[in-house]
């Protein structure tokens, strides 16, 4: 006798996986587009002989589309950098604008700007961009006996730590229209900007001086001994050709 062949049961398709539910966006994130069309370039001046010598700014270019400021320099070759959630700041020092960041929860100010509330109990709070007020104090200086070939020729300078319309961080810059002895702590500043057509969308767009109205103290022996380690610098710069 022959065995009857049973038939096999059909297997049924699996059930299809349910789609995994999309991540909800951080609010906190700063989200930058990954490929960015610059529209408006200033790059020429890296182009044939670098007549600066040393570290040098050449261009700019940025997107009116993606709001993206991309900053190329000179040191040696060429060079660029991405302002990538920055860049308002770098536009803003195209147009002689300061723009810092700021928490909208507890109200903290930060220039530079900080996409991030540093507060630990704000849990990283997105911050929002504001224009600040062209004026600050010092927080900090130093007198800049030594420097870079391109700004030999200008020692002795004053390097600041200035805290711009009270935000909580300060930023670096150079202090003009003083003698390095007569810089003090908290003296009032102002921002003057460089020509329209020489600005880059970088630090060097800008200087303090001194505020209108303000006059150095008078001279005591710290400031008496500035001056003398500031004297040899002055007759060294002279023999610069």
């Amino acid at each position: 006798m022959s065995k009857k062949t049973q038939k096999a049961p059909e297997k049924k398709p699996a059930p299809r996986p349910e789609p995994a539910p999309k991540k909800a966006v951080d609010p906190r994130m700063h989200p930058i587009p990954l490929k960015v069309e610059y529209d408006d370039k200033h790059t020429n001046d890296f182009r044939g002989d670098v007549k600066e010598v040393g570290f040098h700014f050449a261009g700019y270019e940025w997107s009116s589309k993606e709001q993206q400021l991309l900053i190329d320099l000179h040191y040696d070759q060429l060079y660029y950098w991405k302002l990538a959630e920055l860049s308002k700041m770098g536009r803003g020092f195209l147009d002689g604008e300061l723009w810092g960041t700021q928490c909208p929860r507890c109200g903290d100010k930060f220039f530079p700007p900080r996409v991030n509330c540093w507060r630990l109990d704000e849990e990283l709070q997105r911050t929002d961009w504001v224009r600040l007020e062209p004026q600050g104090h010092v927080h900090t200086f130093t007198i800049a006996g030594w420097s870079g070939k391109s700004s030999l020729k200008r020692l002795p300078f004053v390097l600041a730590y200035v805290v711009v319309d009270g935000c909580k961080t300060a930023i670096a810059n150079e202090l003009r229209g003083v003698k390095p002895w007569d810089p003090e702590f908290k003296m009032p500043v102002k921002v003057v900007w460089a020509p329209k057509e020489e600005r880059r969308g970088v630090i060097t767009d800008f200087h303090f001086e001194p505020a209108d109205g303000w006059k150095p103290g008078p001279m005591n022996p710290e400031k008496e001994r500035i001056k003398e380690l500031c004297a040899p610098v002055y007759e060294w710069v002279k023999t610069l050709k």
